[in-house]
């Protein structure tokens, strides 16, 4: 396994901010009341990602913890790059992904830790989050509770042996050797997640695939836990339809990585893979099922699993159209990339 003198055994909590004055202070209070390590050394890393309100006046007010807290900057828009940047500055071995709307246990810290010391092959650790609503619960949101990055995660704890079993991120704690080994490689990241008005949200998914493909392992843990705040404008079938068809524009991205193994080392023609083909496909999946696109258009069928997988397969669709014959460029250019990689099992 690769490793790095870069950095002291620790922890740093990295998050990332955009907009988040209504957000950031309860996160930070739950971080100053968490159980700490004797003699482990911890800091907050906040990266900033154009903020126009006071998020990090509040930052600076809130924080009153001897740990440090440094402030970051990233320009490029999206989650993903400022997630990039923070695990790049990050100064110790582990890197705890805190979302700014995620309120972690007194326990997070001891578990996260101590679970990493002991399972040396694990890239990473995933956890569980737990809704805190600002409103009722709306009646769909327990079906679709994973695409809020809540709910138990897997069956049962330890390496997740399922290659295509992909976890959230949030309240999850990273392995900075394996990030650092696929910096070291020439990572950059093809998802940039939830970037202006998009509800892309890849980027954790992308580390996943990549970190198995070099020989790190996904482990889940049901008791690293947090609590995920769900303010009232996120409970909105307006927001629940974004964020359905966000899922189904990260997916295009995805399904190039999912394609890579077959495509290199299996049977698939690369021919009936090129961008018209599958977006002729992607248009296909949207209108197959009449019913469930009429019924998306009326209230009250968040619910359904046709209309569901509708708004999906509709974000899947207009992203490639948008993408166009780029598409192939990024395949290709991504598979050069990863043939280079050293894959491990």
């Amino acid at each position: 396994m690769f490793q790095s003198n870069n950095y002291q055994h620790g922890l740093t909590v990295l998050i990332t901010t955009y907009n988040a004055a209504s957000l950031i202070e309860k996160t930070l209070e739950h971080l100053q009341t968490m159980r700490t390590i004797p003699n482990l050394p911890w800091e907050v890393l906040v990266v900033d990602n154009n903020s126009k309100d006071d998020t990090l006046s509040l930052v600076n007010k809130v924080w009153k913890e001897r740990t440090e807290l440094r402030i970051a900057y990233e320009k490029r828009q999206g989650t993903g790059f400022a997630q990039f940047t923070g695990m790049q500055q990050a100064r110790y071995s582990y890197i705890g992904i805190v979302d700014q709307d995620n309120w972690v246990d007194e326990d997070w810290m001891e578990k996260g830790v101590t679970y990493l010391d002991q399972n040396p092959r694990a890239g990473l650790v995933c956890g569980k989050g737990t809704p805190v609503f600002e409103k009722a619960e709306p009646p769909w949101f327990k079906v679709y509770q994973q695409n809020f990055a809540v709910g138990p995660q897997h069956d049962s704890n330890g390496v997740i042996q399922n290659q295509n079993h992909l976890l959230y991120s949030a309240g999850s704690i990273f392995r900075k050797a394996a990030f650092d080994e696929l910096v070291g490689y020439g990572f950059n990241p093809l998802m940039r997640s939830r970037s202006g008005h998009s509800l892309l949200s890849g980027d954790d998914s992308e580390l996943e695939i990549l970190l198995r493909m070099i020989g790190w392992e996904i482990h889940y843990m049901d008791d690293l836990n947090f609590q995920h705040y769900m303010p009232a404008h996120r409970l909105t079938r307006r927001y629940f339809i974004k964020l359905r068809r966000g899922l189904g524009a990260t997916s295009v991205y995805l399904d190039l990585y999912r394609s890579y193994p077959k495509s290199r080392f299996g049977d698939i023609k690369s021919a009936s893979n090129d961008w018209r083909s599958l977006l002729i496909r992607s248009f296909a999946r949207v209108i197959r099922d009449p019913i469930a696109l009429i019924a998306s258009l009326l209230p009250n069928y968040e619910a359904n699993f046709r209309v569901a997988k509708l708004w999906a397969e509709e974000g899947q669709f207009f992203e490639r159209l948008a993408c166009g014959s780029s598409l192939q460029e990024t395949r290709n250019q991504l598979f050069t990339w990863l043939d280079s990689l050293p894959m491990r099992k």
